[in-house]
């Protein structure tokens, strides 16, 4: 929570940070580390921006919170000549 608490000060919320809003965060996220903690907020805060919102929901928190985990979505992925070797080695 008090990680969470540190990265949600910059950011223009919906709602106040109390340790409930941290605490809801930190239950979403259990064994991320701080650098994935503040990906999330980064993130959270790109995703509004990018839906032209004023301020960071809940709801763009659970998606970047996805999106950190899944790491960034790959409309097409093709592997070239030198990876298809490697993964068969692999």
């Amino acid at each position: 929570k008090a990680i969470y608490k540190v990265h949600l000060r910059p950011l223009k919320l919906a709602e106040p940070v109390t340790d409930e809003f941290a605490g809801r965060l930190a239950a979403l996220t259990p064994g991320f580390s701080g650098a994935d903690i503040s990906n999330c907020c980064n993130e959270a805060a790109l995703i509004a921006a990018r839906e032209d919102c004023d301020v960071v929901e809940l709801v763009h928190f659970e998606k970047a919170i996805e999106r950190v985990i899944a790491g960034l979505e790959r409309k097409s992925r093709v592997l070239s000549p030198e990876e298809k070797k490697t993964v068969a080695y692999h």
